[in-house]
């Protein structure tokens, strides 16, 4: 059985036992009432029996039709929950989109917020329909809208040709006042001075409930308070990111591979053209594979592409209610990019580094996972290349979104202590299993940011092995501000941890500037830090 089959079991069962209380408490609230209407009966024609109104009893949702593939009741029956209204226990400041139409409830790590929970839609079906506010795709209107956001994202010449190859062009005076405004927004922007000197920061998926991230029921508390970030601190990272001039910037606009003069391909280093005072830096994300373990405990099921074929996310609260939005990284950033595009460098958005041996994007496409144990190999493939097929849609939508995909290993192995036949087991199985999926990638992003070797320039087999798989670009983890070697025949980049643990270590060491300098240039950690926490033990 996979995820989602067991994710609609539970729902099943918990409508049915929704259901069954409610017709229990008609039939204590109504045949008392029927009994007494009978006795009164009785009393005015004591010779006959009227069993008509005790046989018109209907049980409260008899003829009511339940389809619990496609909605949910906010009813709960959940231990500790004792039948009352449900609390939507979202830690989160931000304003969600459920993709659905329905309001997403907000809410605080403390397990309080909307008491009211309409009916949600399981799963969005993609459209593309325009939004009422939106002028109808192909218009000249809608391009002119276009070309403003391409400008914002510092694409002028992108923009001005978007305009000027219109026939509308000639004779509209508010496109070329826009072209002419692009140009001159274009000439005020200068080089980035150094491209060895652009940040790289990182998250693993977002703690959306901490009340049970951190709670009694769940299966790592510490491993959460250690190496995860909650949306709360995401949002408000991004936020001062913003205000203090940050741009997000695309790896691949950092270097480019190029063919030289004899045809040999190496990486170039790219001119970032940004007004002054914006600073470019790279955002990824690590294990956007959304483990089993972390079921229940308070984060988002999987990515799906919502109805208006953007991907976004899927989240089940603590009552079993689903919701589409922001409960991850990838929406959040959509979001935010929306409403400020200039904090995008020519549509850059972000890294998503996968494994494969739990799947891939919430989807249950490994071969090894043990719920296909027991399947013949005929119905395990069946039901793994139905999950493969759902995952490439995601994926695709993904990339169409201006995301870009990263290995992560297939088994979130230690690649400093890793043998070279084990990397060649993992690597192939990767290729095999979750290229399928993502499409190829030149991004390795490194498990626990153990590198193959230390700060030297690489050389040797296993490096031989990663760039014979295609892999061009690569990144560990490293506490410096920005850490760059680029060579011709690699780009290799340090990481900043914008986790539990590094905010802790900040907050611990505030006297000592070497240390909270590391996430204070850009954000002020204690303005940040989600005190839904618990308390650390050192």
């Amino acid at each position: 059985m996979t995820r989602e089959e067991r994710r609609r079991e539970v729902k099943k069962n918990r409508l049915a036992l929704v259901f069954i209380i409610i017709e229990l408490i008609a039939v204590a609230i109504l045949i008392p009432l029927a009994i007494s209407k009978l006795g009164k009966k009785s009393e005015d024609k004591p010779d006959t029996v009227n069993t008509t109104d005790a046989g018109s009893i209907i049980s409260p949702g008899a003829n009511t039709e339940i389809n619990t593939d496609k909605t949910h009741t906010s009813a709960s029956t959940d231990e500790g929950n004792n039948g009352t209204e449900s609390k939507d226990p979202v830690n989160t400041d931000n304003k969600s989109n459920t993709g659905s139409g329905n309001t997403v409830p907000s809410g605080s790590g403390d397990g309080t917020g909307d008491k009211t929970i309409p009916t949600v839609t399981e799963e969005p079906t993609p459209t593309q329909k325009p939004k009422k506010d939106e002028p109808k795709p192909g218009t000249f209107e809608a391009v002119m809208q276009e070309a403003d956001i391409k400008a914002a994202m510092y694409d002028y010449d992108v923009a001005i040709e978007m305009l000027k190859t219109r026939p509308e062009y000639e004779t509209s005076e508010e496109a070329k006042a826009a072209v002419a405004r692009y140009e001159e927004d274009k000439a005020k922007c200068v080089k980035w001075e150094d491209n060895t000197k652009i940040s790289h920061i990182f998250v693993h998926s977002l703690i959306v409930d901490t009340s049970r991230a951190f709670g009694p029921k769940s299966s790592q508390p510490l491993g959460y308070n250690k190496y995860m970030t909650t949306v709360s601190e995401f949002n408000k990272m991004i936020e001062s990111m913003y205000e203090k001039g940050y741009v997000l910037v695309s790896i691949h606009d950092i270097a480019k591979r190029e063919i030289d003069a004899d045809g040999n391909e190496k990486l170039v280093a790219q001119p970032i053209m940004l007004p002054e005072g914006k600073e470019p830096f790279v955002l990824s994300q690590d294990d956007v594979n959304y483990y089993e373990y972390m079921e229940g405990d308070g984060f988002a099921d999987r990515i799906v592409i919502g109805e208006d074929g953007l991907p976004t996310c899927q989240y089940t609260d603590a009552d079993g209610n689903v919701w589409f939005g922001e409960y991850d990284v990838l929406p959040i950033i959509d979001r935010f990019i929306k409403e400020h595009p200039d904090f995008s460098y020519r549509g850059a958005k972000g890294i998503l580094a996968l494994t494969g041996y739990e799947g891939a994007l919430g989807y249950d496409t490994g071969l090894s996972m043990k719920m296909y144990d027991g399947l013949s190999e005929e119905e395990k493939m069946k039901r793994i290349n139905a999950e493969r097929e759902k995952a490439k849609a995601v994926a695709d939508a993904i990339k169409a979104d201006g995301w870009e995909f990263a290995s992560h290993s297939y088994t979130h192995s230690n690649m400093t202590n890793a043998t070279l036949d084990h990397m060649k087991y993992d690597s192939k199985r990767w290729k095999e299993e979750v290229e399928i999926i993502t499409g190829p990638t030149d991004i390795y992003i490194y498990p626990y940011g153990a590198d193959i070797c230390d700060w030297h320039a690489y050389k040797g087999d296993k490096f031989e092995l990663l760039k014979s798989y295609g892999f061009w670009y690569f990144c560990n983890v490293d506490a410096t501000r920005y850490w760059i070697q680029l060579r011709s025949d690699y780009f290799r980049m340090g990481r900043i941890n914008t986790d539990g643990e590094r905010m802790h270590i900040t907050l611990k060491n505030r006297s000592n500037p070497e240390i909270t300098d590391r996430l204070g240039y850009f954000f002020k950690t204690e303005d940040v830090y989600d005190n839904t926490r618990p308390a650390w033990n050192d």
